[in-house]
């Protein structure tokens, strides 16, 4: 755990987060500011920073919940398909130095023409809601 990671503190608790799906070594949890309704991010609870960190096993375990988020999500909210985005480094655009997967839902271009620009800022509440109908899809 790093004390000044915002996500090592999600994974232990102390910060409160809209959570998906959690177990011994992942969790996954609602993006606060989501590029669409659904984008989840799936970390692992042990702090790297990035991919070149990670051990090749652990690695192989964050993308089978990867997976399986994916799924449930573009179940819960219809998506015409899925985008996982993983960065590395902040010339690459990370912004959290915690190794995450961004797992955002993706719409038709007729869809997305009509949709916003940007990010979403939705309530708790609706992170929770979403969060908890994401659960029942997994």
């Amino acid at each position: 755990m790093s004390a000044d990671c915002p996500f090592c503190g999600i994974v232990s608790g102390k910060i409160p987060a809209s959570i998906v799906y959690e177990d011994a070594h992942v969790v996954a949890f609602m993006d606060l500011n989501p590029a669409s309704a659904g984008h989840t991010l799936v970390v692992p609870r042990e702090h790297w920073e990035n991919i070149y960190e990670v051990p090749e096993d652990d690695l192989a375990n964050i993308f089978s919940v990867v997976k399986r988020v994916c799924n449930a999500v573009k179940k819960t909210v219809d998506a015409d398909g899925i985008k996982i985005i993983q960065l590395n480094g902040r010339a690459a655009g990370q912004v959290v130095m915690h190794l995450h997967v961004n797992v955002i839902p993706a719409f038709s271009k007729a869809e997305a023409a009509a949709g916003h620009r940007g990010r979403l800022t939705p309530e708790r509440e609706e992170l929770d809601e979403m969060a908890q109908k994401i659960r029942q899809n997994l």
